[in-house]
């Protein structure tokens, strides 16, 4: 079925052949309409020669085009074209893992990378219910952003035959295709439970996983045969051969990663993805050249001694006991318990701050929590059921204990206060820091506090009296900013967190208030707690870790231990809702969920999609109303990118991949462009991102916290918020020709949620000047300051209808209000209705350009995120 070049097929008009498979014909394609360039996947017609088979065919891509993960190539559509079935996929230049395998085995790093990644990408799937089927090394590409996996969840549709059987000529060792149409999966690659014809589930994807481990490490396949019968056999009954006879250099801990995922029962393997992605980052880590050292003031102690010269005699030998003895799990006399919040109050998140600290004797718990519609600190003992307000902690965050367990120390209203806890004096403020509030740790007379992201890059010290901050770190060449500074025991040492600039990489340093040297501990991980003097606690991809420490030599010892699984956390800015003291640990989850959908003028709503969660900054309609642009998140690190959805077809297609968080998008007048901020080694600021471009624009340097809000009519002018230090967010107009940005409102209070109007004489936005936020509307005339406030009692969330005549906002009791002048054009005397209430989880609303519709985000908090979860007897 080789297509001539030049045949279309829809809007997709075939160039080259790529390749050839047991499923079809790939072409290299452009798509006429987005100017990009794309690749065509031609089915063979068995595959739909039922109108049954079609129909699920279609079902299983639109679940696959859902996957959101820089590691899957994405699915962009689906189309007939006469008799004729294809997909439209991601075009990718580099080769295939095959290709790089056929080669020789590959270097250690890239068996650690390419598995991490691989193994991330089977997690992601897996979450939402795909399990692949057919992994193998001709299905992963290696690109110069990394490994990208192929042909997903498509030979999960051909399992549907009861009746399945091995086809002997399917596949072969030279050139392994998929058996299609019978038990799927290419054999060399299949687990024992898809080759005996039982049911499958996810694990058999890990069986696969470590058949390519084995592959990538060895240069050969676990399991040999000079036919496909004997291949099944070996499959079945036999063990690959030990990898360390045929490469004596393989570190025992990736051996025993791979081996554990070729486990011949599923129970008796890796349980998940996930797991195995984690073993080979932890391994990658462990694996890099060794940090300097922080040098210690004090001397060995005699039993250091001793274990030093013991260490030089046995050599090897002791490295490889204290390995052993940490890589086993250990079973801790721990108990498990969960805190629930009294009813109306509600645990306060924030990017930056985990909003809890645990007291140094691990038995009371401080919390940040709303309740009444403000912020304040509570304690709670571990052991008590009654719960404290600290008095004079309105609208505080950031909480953290003073070393003798008397004092708290909290962020509110723009400074650093402490107050104690006994409750006699009120808050005492110590000096002021950014309005984003601080991140802090007490020790003795000495605080170490950090501003949050926009304020000061460095480290600074105080007296716990108040007084001139001295700077204690100064960020190099390549770094952001420093933050998260944790005292350690001796009070002389701490660990900080560094984050790099435009890229994400992040290190969790060891360093001294008296000595300048440091030492990298941990890469792109959370930042860090103490269970115990000896033992971090940490999180990485929504993991809690423990790990043992030796501060003395600044070295991390054996490989960590799992605590607990997802955590609540935030790549970008290092937070993991977690503390630790004593032997305890407190954290907080997120198994949250997110649904798009539509809503009309009475309030019944339809489902768009529920492939969250997605991200309460920016939900943006087209103008013509037939698309939307939003945020996916993933929940595991907080990155995520734009996705363009299709409203009529409920489909949608990537159009960012950064490195980074994408947020706020806003389409451009003309409908060919998005605007949106991107973070990513920086605060988040503004790109734009042609449809049909494959790289983005950077219309405003970085420096403070920047987001869209709406274009002119004539797409000349972008309307901007802004958050600067000392007058809170601010509104900034950019001209699109010259590029140059200036402040339209920018008074004491906070403007924000620019929206011009459809003739471009009016501009709705919200502002906090009467203490609470409200929405109101401010003239653009040349010269003109009129302004007329339009709620009158809370709102937020201004959005224009296409012809001008109708305004909606969302008011504070969540209701959506409509607007309407009493005459037109004049908006000093309107008409205010309310239409219907938002759904209670409402993250994000915006209307339809003729307004009879909305689109809303909605997330709602998994079972147990609302509840703080505890371990105590950690050793």
């Amino acid at each position: 079925m080789t297509l001539a070049k030049g045949t279309l097929l829809g809007p997709y008009e075939v160039d080259t052949l790529l390749g050839a498979g047991g499923m079809g014909e790939v072409y290299r394609a452009r798509d006429t309409r987005l100017g990009r360039t794309v690749a065509i996947k031609v089915l063979l017609s068995g595959l739909t020669a039922t109108v049954e088979r079609r129909a699920r065919f279609e079902r299983e891509a639109r679940v696959i085009s859902a996957l959101s993960d820089p590691h899957i190539c994405a699915l962009y559509d689906i189309g007939r074209e006469g008799d004729v079935e294809y997909l439209v996929m991601e075009y990718l230049e580099g080769e295939t893992l095959a290709d790089r395998i056929a080669r020789g085995r590959l270097p250690l790093s890239q068996v650690l990378r390419f598995g991490a990644e691989i193994a991330s990408a089977l997690q992601h799937a897996h979450r939402a219910g795909i399990t692949h089927r057919d992994l193998k090394p001709g299905n992963v590409m290696i690109t110069s952003a990394g490994v990208k996996l192929l042909d997903f969840g498509l030979a999960k549709l051909a399992t549907k035959d009861s009746n399945a059987s091995i086809d002997a000529d399917a596949a072969t060792l030279a050139n392994p295709l998929t058996a299609e149409g019978m038990v799927v999966g290419t054999v060399v690659y299949m687990s024992p439970e898809q080759l005996e014809g039982k049911p499958v589930d996810h694990r058999a994807d890990i069986f696969a996983l470590g058949c390519i481990l084995y592959e990538m490490a060895t240069g050969q396949r676990p399991f040999g045969g000079a036919s496909r019968a004997a291949i099944t056999s070996a499959i079945l009954s036999s063990d690959p051969a030990p990898i360390h006879t045929i490469d004596p250099a393989t570190p025992p801990a990736l051996e025993r990663i791979i081996l554990t995922a070729l486990e011949k029962s599923p129970d008796d393997r890796w349980q998940t993805a996930q797991d195995v992605a984690r073993q080979l980052r932890w391994l990658s880590e462990s694996s890099s050249s060794v940090q300097p050292r922080v040098e210690v003031a004090r001397k060995p102690s005699r039993s250091a001694l001793i274990s030093m010269l013991v260490a030089a005699a046995l050599g090897g030998l002791l490295v490889w006991g204290i390995t052993r003895l940490f890589t086993t799990p250990r079973n801790h006399p721990s108990v498990r318990l969960q805190l629930v919040p009294p009813e109306g109050m509600r645990a306060f998140s924030h990017p930056e701050k985990p909003n809890l600290a645990l007291s140094p004797d691990g038995r009371t718990l401080c919390f940040a929590a709303m309740q009444g519609g403000a912020s304040s600190l509570f304690l709670r003992r571990l052991d008590s059921d009654d719960i404290t307000k600290i008095e004079g902690t309105n609208g505080g965050s950031g909480p953290f204990w003073s070393s003798d367990g008397q004092w708290i120390g909290f962020s509110a209203r723009g400074k650093l206060w402490k107050t104690n806890i006994a409750g006699r004096t009120a808050p005492e403020a110590l000096i002021d820091v950014w309005a984003g509030g601080a991140t802090a740790s007490w020790f003795g007379h000495t605080i170490l506090f950090a501003d949050s992201s926009g304020g000061r890059r460095e480290i600074y010290r105080i007296s716990d009296q108040g007084g001139t901050p001295v700077q204690v770190t100064t960020p190099k060449k390549g770094e952001w900013r420093h933050t998260w500074p944790h005292f350690l025991p001796d009070g002389h040492h701490f660990l900080y967190w560094s984050a790099a600039a435009n890229t994400f990489d992040r290190q969790v340093i060891l360093a001294s208030l008296d000595k300048p040297a440091t030492s990298v501990l941990l890469r792109n991980v959370s930042q860090v707690g103490l269970i115990s003097s000896s033992q971090l606690v940490y999180v990485r991809d929504g993991a809690l870790l423990a790990q043992h420490f030796d501060v003395d030599h600044g070295t991390l010892i054996g490989d960590p231990t799992l605590i607990a699984n997802d955590i609540e956390y935030f790549y970008p800015s290092g937070r993991g809702t977690f503390d630790a003291a004593n032997g305890v640990i407190v954290y907080r989850t997120d198994t949250s969920t997110g649904r798009l959908l539509s809503v009309d003028r009475k309030g019944v709503t339809r489902l768009i999609d529920d492939h969250g969660p997605f991200s309460e900054y920016g939900l943006s309609y087209s103008n013509d109303g037939k698309r939307a642009a939003l945020t996916v998140l993933n929940r595991a690190t907080g990155l995520g990118d734009i996705w363009i959805y299709d409203l009529a077809r409920a489909v949608r297609d990537r159009l960012t991949n950064d490195s980074g968080l994408a947020l706020a998008p806003v389409w451009s007048s003309d409908g060919r462009s998005i605007v949106y901020s991107l973070a990513a080694g920086t605060l988040p600021h503004l790109f734009r991102r042609d449809l049909t471009a494959s790289v983005s624009e950077e219309l405003v340097p970085p420096g403070t916290f920047q987001f869209a809000g709406s274009f002119s009519p004539d797409g000349n002018t972008l309307f901007f918020e802004q958050t600067v230090p000392r007058t809170k967010s601010d509104i900034f107009r950019l001209d699109m020709r010259t590029r140059t940005a200036q402040p339209l409102l920018n008074s004491s209070f906070g403007e924000s949620e620019p929206r011009a109007s459809p003739d471009g004489k009016w501009l709705a936005f919200t502002s906090d000047s009467t203490g609470s936020v409200e929405v109101y509307l401010q003239s653009l005339g040349a010269g003109d300051v009129h302004r007329v406030r339009i709620s009158t009692s809370g709102g937020d969330s201004p959005r224009w209808r296409r012809d001008g005549k109708e305004l909606f906002y969302v008011s504070r009791e969540n209701a959506v209000m409509s607007v309407t002048p009493r005459m037109a054009g004049q908006w000093d005397e309107t008409n205010i209705a309310e239409l219907f209430h938002l759904p209670p989880d409402t993250l994000r609303f915006a209307s339809s350009p003729d307004g009879q519709s909305f689109l809303l985000i909605e997330g709602a908090q998994g079972k147990g995120d609302a509840f703080f979860h505890v371990i105590t007897g950690l050793q």
